[in-house]
């Protein structure tokens, strides 16, 4: 069959185009669109590090904080982010990624905040008490929560004088 037999048969059958209303029903298990709470993160870098098509990025060129940078239209749904985050900051509830319209809408940045080290006033970002408590399954002590606005050298030192205390009895 040629291509004007082709044509011919194409004019002579119904449209096949999907109405607007005529949504595509999401399989089961689609991952979607990725969120994040930036109360939980701690700017680890593990997503950024895991994204293959380098969807995500962190900017620390701002000395009061880190900024957490999504790119939609680079990400692939792949879900390792999600997988990958020890605070649970990253989410992904099956949202459809938008289709056309403003591109800056696939852009989103959020800057996580530094706190100052309680001793040495080192910028820390400290765990969140959500994720504290699933880490300890709920018992979270009050020296817990006074290690978590230490800076990594100053909790070095103070388990190092733990240590030192526990070996020397005083």
């Amino acid at each position: 069959m040629g291509i004007l037999g082709v044509l011919w048969q194409n004019l002579l059958r119904p449209s096949r185009t999907r109405a607007v209303a005529d949504v595509v029903t999401r399989p089961t298990g689609f991952r979607g669109m990725i969120e994040h709470e930036a109360s939980l993160c701690t700017g680890c870098t593990a997503c950024a590090y895991v994204c293959a098509p380098k969807a995500i990025s962190f900017d620390s060129t701002d000395g009061a904080a880190v900024t957490w940078k999504f790119s939609a239209g680079q990400c692939s749904f792949c879900g390792l982010c999600v997988q990958y985050c020890p605070t649970h900051a990253i989410t992904n509830r099956g949202r459809l990624p938008l289709v056309g319209g403003d591109l800056s809408l696939y852009q989103v940045a959020h800057k996580v905040e530094y706190q100052p080290c309680s001793q040495c006033a080192r910028p820390i970002v400290p765990l969140a008490q959500s994720v504290l408590e699933e880490f300890y399954r709920g018992d979270v002590t009050r020296a817990v929560l006074e290690q978590q606005t230490l800076c990594e050298a100053c909790r070095r030192r103070q388990a190092s004088r733990q240590i030192r205390n526990a070996f020397l009895g005083s």
